[in-house]
């Protein structure tokens, strides 16, 4: 399923509401990005159409006959087809890939998210990106310096197993929501709401590709 049609219209608004609820605690901006998938995987797809291919292949040889011999181009053709269109379902091209190439390739789009989306240039560096990445099923949260300083390792993987819990469960919203308001619970302690405060960053939910 693709990011933009994952949440109703009622759960995006509630997601935007919580973001809302959340910085009226602190001066830190929350921003929440839900992407299709962090890669194209290409080499997966590739594999898919040499597998077909060559089973194609095999299939034609095996069944060949000398009066049908148009059946030894046509089954590599469908072998090909086949191959390269079971590549490109979600949960095939999920196993498929491997766990450290899904790795790279979701902190490489979570490190570009929180750039695109400027949470680094937030006044006290105290941005915080809570990602999802749909095909891979990986959640990462990633914070600015100003607040991740003044916290313990690990503290956002409390967020990262909460989110990911409510994804499987199918509570993706309840989860957003949760993590959402823990990262203000956070951001509060450290960097509570100031007189002359402004929203600095959009509090929607972010949704691509």
């Amino acid at each position: 399923m693709r990011a933009e049609n994952f949440f109703t219209e009622a759960e995006q608004e509630r997601i935007h509401q919580a973001v809302i609820d959340a910085e009226a605690k602190t001066s830190g901006e929350i921003v929440p990005v839900l992407v299709t998938s962090s890669a194209r995987y290409t080499e997966i797809e590739l594999f898919g159409v040499v597998t077909g291919l060559f089973l194609g292949m095999l299939l034609g040889w095996l069944w060949h006959d000398p009066w049908e011999s148009y059946r030894l181009n046509l089954w590599p053709v469908i072998g090909a087809t086949f191959g390269f269109l079971s590549a490109r379902i979600p949960a095939v091209k999920r196993r498929l890939v491997a766990k450290s190439r899904i790795a790279e390739a979701v902190n490489d789009r979570c490190m570009a998210a929180f750039t695109e989306h400027g949470l680094h240039y937030t006044r006290d560096h105290t941005g915080i990106l809570i990602f999802v990445s749909l095909l891979e099923h990986q959640v990462e949260v990633l914070a600015d310096r100003g607040i991740n300083e003044k916290v313990e390792p690990g503290t956002w993987d409390e967020i990262v197993k909460t989110l990911t819990a409510g994804l499987k469960s199918g509570h993706a919203c309840d989860a957003f929501c949760k993590a959402i308001d823990r990262c203000s619970e956070i951001l509060a302690a450290h960097f509570p709401r100031q007189e002359d405060d402004r929203d600095e960053l959009p509090n929607t939910l972010v949704t691509g590709e």
